[in-house]
């Protein structure tokens, strides 16, 4: 008799094992879901289709276009939609044009955002030529100096509206999985983390002199307008020059 109750108690034990198994999976999907569909109103609310031309699925299914995507929607809060844009295509110096990842006008000054979805440690400084991605000993990556990267993305923007050096805000910006302990750059060239860009922002508008009126700004975004969702075959041309350059020596 006890050894059926104690098989009788295992049984139980397992179904209530499995139940909490299979509610935890459903709370998992529950919420999966919500992300989604979160995901999907705001690619198209904030606009960021109409900026960048990327719908849902190039958004959700592509690592690079959601990375720069969580960026804009963070943004889009401090800036409003209309003052934010995405994946613009400027005149370059090394190719015919440069991509800009996410730019922002504000009255303090013209945000030029560059968004890197690395992981990992990440070793670098301002002078050298490439930094490196390190999870391990065996897994190490090395990429393009981003301030060099964007450096060239704030010279183009400057270009194209007429703007003074001091004009432009430059801004490197990891995904919060980044671990950025060792890199040593200046204190003028903000490099911050996904969670960190509120603060930057907060912190420009106490301190920063607003330097246009709502007619310039206006002015600004009708011509940064004509720059965002370019046609494919520009930014296919863009890829095969940037993988060109890349495929050179160092």
């Amino acid at each position: 008799m006890a050894k059926k109750t104690k098989t009788s108690t295992n049984a139980l034990g397992s179904l209530f094992y499995l139940l909490a198994l299979f509610l935890a999976y459903v709370i998992y999907l529950t919420i999966r879901l919500v992300l989604l569909t979160y995901d999907a109103i705001t690619i198209y609310s904030t606009r960021y289709k109409v900026k960048s031309g990327n719908g849902f699925f190039k958004t959700y299914f592509n690592k690079g276009n959601y990375g720069e995507f969580k960026l804009y929607r963070k943004i889009v809060k401090y800036f409003g939609k209309q003052n934010v844009f995405a994946n613009l295509y400027l005149a370059g110096k090394n190719t015919e044009n440069t991509e800009i990842d996410v730019l922002a006008v504000s009255p303090h000054g013209i945000y030029v955002f560059e968004k890197k979805n690395f992981r990992g440690y990440i070793y670098g400084n301002d002078q050298d030529e490439t930094w490196t991605q390190v999870f391990n000993r065996r897994s190490k990556y090395k990429f393009y100096n981003p301030l060099r990267q964007n450096y060239a993305h704030t010279r183009a923007v400057e270009n194209y509206l007429g703007l003074n050096e001091n004009e432009t805000l430059p801004v490197i910006v990891f995904a919060n999985q980044s671990k950025l302990q060792k890199i040593t750059i200046n204190s003028d060239k903000p490099l911050v983390l996904l969670k960190r860009v509120p603060s930057l922002i907060k912190k420009n508008r106490k301190t920063k002199p607003e330097l246009y009126t709502k007619a310039q700004i206006s002015d600004f975004n009708i011509k940064l307008l004509e720059k965002a969702n370019m046609p494919e075959a520009v930014k296919a041309k863009h890829i095969a020059e940037v993988q060109a350059l890349q495929a050179e020596p160092l």
